[in-house]
């Protein structure tokens, strides 16, 4: 399989990215699929190609949480090969407990997208700032 996303899919196809390292707990799945419901801001859907049973529920952490910031290391902008910040894309991975009012994001563990290459590494912050299980609904 190919690692390199084709850059024109059909919109009803979802986006075609790539994780190098695969996700925390994952590293084996390395091609997902981002999947934007109509109405359905700020949550986004993201789905293993090779295993179709994989897929995860993503948030942009900006819209919960308007200071949430990312630091890339050197090696990880490298990596990414951004340019520029305008070229990356940030997800948070989202927790759906059985009361969807008590939906959870992990800040610590964001994933971040270099959206003209569509590659994307899940990167490790620092969890006492960046909490693991931060509130999407207020402190419900």
């Amino acid at each position: 399989m190919n690692p390199t996303p084709d850059p024109t899919p059909a919109s009803d196809d979802g986006i075609l990215l790539a994780f190098p390292k695969g996700l925390l707990g994952f590293p084996q799945l390395t091609t997902f699929r981002l999947f934007e419901p109509q109405d359905g801001y700020p949550l986004k859907f993201l789905q293993s190609v090779e295993d179709q049973a994989i897929s995860f529920t993503c948030i942009d952490p900006v819209s919960i949480k308007a200071d949430y910031a990312v630091h890339l290391r050197d090696e990880e902008a490298e990596a990414l090969n951004l340019e520029s910040q305008a070229d990356a894309m940030i997800l948070t991975l989202v927790v759906i407990p059985e009361d969807p009012r008590r939906m959870t994001t992990n800040l610590a563990g964001p994933l971040v997208v270099n959206v003209k290459t569509r590659v994307g590494y899940q990167i490790a912050l620092n969890a006492e700032v960046y909490p693991l299980r931060f509130p999407i609904l207020g402190q419900g």
